[in-house]
Parts: C-alpha cells; structure tokens; sequence
C-alpha cells in the first residue's frame, strides 16, 4: 500500500466523484469519503473487487471535527494523502427572493467552507513532501452566473478563487491546484427534480449545449484524472470546462 499514491475524493460515493474514484482506482488507492456511508461501502466493495484499492469513511465536510478526525485516520491506517478531488456539493435552487439565510449558509459551509477544510487537513503533508495535487469541483456557472441560483453560483465561484489562491500559495512547493467547470452532467444532483421538470431539462440542453447533449459522469472523472496525472505536470491555477461547448472561457 505504502507504494501506491492515495487519492481522498468527498462527495465519492455517487455521480461524479463516484465516476472519479473508479477511474483513479486503476492507477491508485482511493479513499471515497461520503455523508452515505454505506452508499461509499458499497462503492470500494464494488472497486475491490474489480482489482483496485479502496475505502471508505464518513465525512461531512463541512464540519471541521468530521475532516479533521477522517483525515487523520486515512494518515494512521491507510497512508498520506497525495491527491484531493474535493467534490462535495448540494444544489438548492430558487430565486433571490426565496434565498433563506440559512440556504445560503449550507451552500457556502458544504461547498466553500468544506473545500477549505478539507484542502488544508491535506495540504501540511502535501507541501512538506512537496508533491501533491488538489482538484475542487467548481462549475461553468462561477464564469456566466446562474438565475435562480445565486447561492449555488456564488459558491462555485469563491471555490475557483480558493483553487488559484493555493495554486499561486502551493506551487513553489510542487502542489498543484486546479479546478473543473462542468456543464450540464447527468448526474443524481442534477436528476433530483420531477420527471416532467427532467425530460424538460434534457430536452433545453440538447438545444442549447454545441455538442447536443448532457455530459457524463465518467466524462469529467477524465478530466480529474488528467489533472492528477504528471500529463497535467505544468498547469495549475486553472479551471477545466467539461461542458460540450456551453461555455467557451
């Protein structure tokens, strides 16, 4: 195990981050740390036994006790950290108007303030050792905005900054941060609406996305890998567009 690289993935146990960790299981252990325990259980259960190195553990990442107590029991059981996708994230939609104090308070703790914690529990070991690599899940909307859903957008946006603040912060010391902006990807968090609201909505990208339909999950997985590899070994700061041509930056 001490010979493998150990990639930590929030928010691992479905959608994207799921998509993420059997890919990177194929090149290194990965540690699928989820609110769903047992959704990421049966996730390394399935991983494992397709031959690839995996875990799981409870983490919420927007408390500080969980990613402190999660992280420190990766180090002692399983190894140091090398690469994080930090990829947790909800989706509350509706207009300004309706935005409650405490919506927005759960957009900015899961997405922004859980980044951060979880990036800094990794990064002292990461620096120390001076490699090491950080990918945050941010969104095509941190760069055109989002109607009715201003929260959702102004979180992704602070997590790109975050990402290019560590990247100028880290890279003197051989860690690389970057960022992916998906576009429309078929994922739970964008199927958990009416079945009517959901035809509705695959019909509209396939009108307005260049390339005539959704993304999948595995789609952007390839970017996150790609960006944890040595292929990506001189970019960071950046924010990756998996998005069909929604949003050319």
């Amino acid at each position: 195990m001490a010979a493998r690289d150990i990639a930590l993935i929030t928010g691992g146990a479905s959608g994207i981050g799921a998509a993420t960790a059997i890919r990177l299981a194929r090149r290194m252990a990965v540690v699928i740390a989820d609110r769903d325990l047992p959704a990421a259980e049966r996730l390394a259960a399935s991983i494992k036994q397709d031959g690839g190195n995996a875990f799981a553990i409870e983490m919420d990442v927007a408390s500080g006790t969980s990613v402190r107590q999660a992280v420190a029991r990766i180090s002692q059981d399983i190894g140091p950290v090398r690469h994080l996708f930090s990829n947790a994230g909800i989706n509350i939609r509706q207009p300004v108007e309706d935005i409650t104090p405490p919506d927005w308070a759960a957009m900015m703790n899961t997405h922004v303030r859980g980044g951060f914690l979880v990036a800094q529990a990794v990064l002292a070991r990461m620096l120390a050792d001076r490699r090491g690599g950080i990918v945050f899940t941010s969104s095509d909307f941190a760069v055109v905005g989002m109607a009715r859903g201003a929260a959702y957008a102004a979180a992704k946006t602070a997590l790109y900054s975050l990402a290019k603040s560590l990247a100028l912060e880290c890279a003197p010391f051989g860690v690389r941060v970057n960022a992916i902006g998906p576009g429309p990807i078929d994922t739970p968090l964008l199927r958990n609406r009416p079945e009517a609201e959901w035809r509705e909505a695959t019909d509209r990208f396939a009108r307005i996305v260049p390339m005539r339909r959704l993304g999948s999950a595995d789609e952007v997985a390839a970017c996150v890998d790609f960006l944890l590899s040595d292929r990506a070994s001189f970019i960071t700061g950046q924010l990756l567009h998996p998005n069909g041509g929604q949003v050319m930056w």
